[in-house]
């Protein structure tokens, strides 16, 4: 078993899955998880589960931790913002009830974890601009120059998205990051991220981003209204 394969199956055995609504979500879970920790390929079969319909944001959760597990070999624990994350999507995808962002869950802290340093994907996904550049940045510079971590880092920027779309922050900036959520989910799905159209989109984006979140508040109107044109309306380049 993969390292990788290994973090999945810690993270996802600490799951509580007695918050799943029923014993066919449980049942469904558990296949997953011997799946994942029998596949001869983990990346092919996370891909498969990202194309079953409903299941991509999950696929991208596990997609992200395995790959902070690959490139931390001393990673032995997830931490409780993964475990949430994950349980949260899995709900949603089976068309269960997520409690809103901050309510009490019953996940604890996992065997041998600890207070962890924020990671910048989830700080990226606390409110903070500033973070979210840095990461919106550090996955452009991975998908300009073919890095392999760029589907971890997609992943983690999607994340940053859905979260900081469902917080109370400026309206522009909550649309920005709708939007920019369903173009990186668009290109993961249709396997574009090499596509020279997707690298021309992403180019111009991070420049944009770092002014409008090194601003003062009421300096930052307009500064996204470019970008988020091109995203409400980016499936026309690829027609």
């Amino acid at each position: 078993m993969s390292q990788a394969q290994e973090a999945l199956q810690a993270l996802l055995s600490n799951v509580p899955t007695e918050e799943l609504s029923s014993d066919e979500h449980r049942t469904l879970f558990e296949t997953i998880k011997q799946r994942l920790a029998s596949a001869a390929d983990l990346g092919a079969e996370l891909q498969s589960l990202y194309k079953v319909e409903e299941f991509s944001d999950f696929a991208l959760n596990l997609m992200w931790i395995a790959q902070e597990a690959e490139n931390d070999p001393l990673m032995v624990a997830a931490s409780p913002e993964d475990i949430t994350l994950v349980i949260s999507s899995f709900r949603r995808a089976m068309g269960e009830r997520v409690p809103p962002e901050g309510a009490t869950s019953g996940v604890s802290m996992m065997p041998g974890g600890g207070a962890e340093e924020i990671s910048m994907m989830e700080a990226a996904g606390s409110g903070d601009p500033r973070q979210f550049s840095a990461a919106l940045e550090q996955l452009v510079e991975a998908v300009q120059s073919g890095d392999e971590q760029r589907i971890g880092l997609l992943a983690g920027v999607v994340n940053a998205c859905d979260r900081a779309a469902a917080e109370y922050l400026p309206d522009d900036y909550r649309e920005f990051c709708s939007l920019l959520a369903e173009f990186l989910k668009y290109v993961s799905k249709n396997q574009l991220l090499d596509d020279i159209r997707v690298l021309n989109i992403l180019a111009n984006i991070p420049s944009p981003v770092a002014q409008w979140a090194g601003a003062a508040p009421e300096a930052r109107a307009g500064l996204l209204a470019e970008e988020i044109s091109v995203l409400r309306d980016f499936k026309s380049h690829f027609e």
